[in-house]
């Protein structure tokens, strides 16, 4: 096996992750899951009560 075998070989399968990720990450499944962890900052209850530090706790 040549090094140059090896290097298209790995090539490969580096793109084919890549690919895989990218349907994981964009397939319709997962929409739901994002825009909820878009919002988590958000959707926090607890108002900050003025001139405290951090969250109260």
């Amino acid at each position: 096996m040549t090094p140059a075998f090896v290097q298209s070989v790995w090539t490969v399968i580096a793109m084919l992750v890549f690919i895989g990720v990218v349907f994981w990450a964009y397939g319709k499944h997962r929409k739901t899951d994002f825009e909820q962890a878009s919002r988590m900052a958000s959707d926090d209850d607890r108002p900050v009560a003025p001139g405290s530090k951090g969250s109260g706790e």
